[in-house]
């Protein structure tokens, strides 16, 4: 409920938004940078708090904050209120949504946690499916002050029971354990894939070209998706109309929904494979990092 609208869906308002306080589609676009620029800098900062912290109640107060803010945007007159909007959202958005969620998978489940990360994670898909449509209908008929303020009502009903009854940090807070904590090193996987799993401090990864690879890959799949979502919505609305927007958003947003099922089942079947020496040579390359090796 709470990342559709600020991923596959914030390209819906551009047009109407734009239009009506007569700004430009750089103007709007950039409010939307403004948030998700935020996930750079407070990410770190966010982990720790919530790995630290009492995670329901900063969910909780973070789902409150989210709905404000984003019925904030329905009040703006010019672009300075966008982006203040957008900065406050982005600060709720962290502490809400994939950060917490990620927490909770890796507490929760020992075994099938690919599986499970994925399923969380196809909840977008299945968000966006089912918002894209309701919110063409609400842009249509009620205008864009109006589908503000709506979504963000519908994401309080939606979110907030979620928050404060169903999540919990860790089993243990309910008398329970990790599922598969009782089957061995990350629940009984294959043991490729236990072989490599192993402590790495940040100072330790970043000396070491598989961090920056990652960091690279993050930032152009941010820029593939930021970059197509921001903007295939009002040109598709501007040749096709607002209807068939909506459809190619909810085909996307499904298309989503089983590309990340099956990764989770990959990962969890197959995990990370490496023979003897190539596990033998990656811990030696992590915890002596002024060894010299060939690999």
């Amino acid at each position: 409920t709470m990342v559709p609208p600020i991923m596959a869906l914030s390209g819906k308002y551009l047009l109407y938004v734009t239009t009506d306080l007569n700004i430009s589609r750089s103007a709007f676009t950039l409010a939307n940078t403004v948030l998700q620029s935020l996930g750079i800098f407070l990410s770190p900062l966010v982990s720790r708090r919530l790995a630290e912290g009492n995670l329901r109640r900063i969910q909780t107060l973070s789902v409150l904050g989210y709905c404000i803010s984003y019925f904030s945007y329905s009040l703006a007159t010019r672009p300075l209120h966008l982006y203040v909007s957008a900065f406050a959202l982005g600060i709720f958005y962290l502490n809400a949504t994939l950060i917490p969620v990620s927490m909770v998978v890796t507490n929760w489940f020992s075994k099938h946690r690919g599986l499970a990360m994925s399923l969380a994670m196809a909840g977008i898909g299945v968000g966006g499916t089912i918002f894209s449509p309701l919110l063409t209908f609400l842009l249509e008929n009620y205008g864009w002050r109006s589908a503000y303020r709506i979504m963000s009502l519908v994401i309080l009903g939606l979110a907030l029971p979620a928050a404060l009854f169903l999540i919990r940090k860790k089993p243990e807070d309910m008398g329970l354990r990790p599922l598969g904590a009782d089957d061995g090193p990350l629940g009984g996987q294959n043991k490729a894939e236990t072989g490599t799993s192993m402590q790495i401090s940040f100072e330790q990864a970043r000396l070491r070209p598989f961090f920056w690879l990652l960091l690279a890959g993050m930032l152009t799949n941010g820029l593939i998706n930021a970059g197509a979502l921001g903007h295939f919505p009002p040109a598709i609305q501007e040749s096709h109309g607002a209807v068939i927007q909506a459809t190619v958003i909810s085909l996307y947003s499904s298309v989503s929904i089983g590309g990340k099922l099956l990764l989770g089942w990959i990962n969890d079947r197959f995990g990370v494979l490496l023979t003897e020496k190539e596990r033998s040579d990656l811990a030696t390359l992590i915890y002596y990092p002024t060894e010299k090796l060939a690999l």
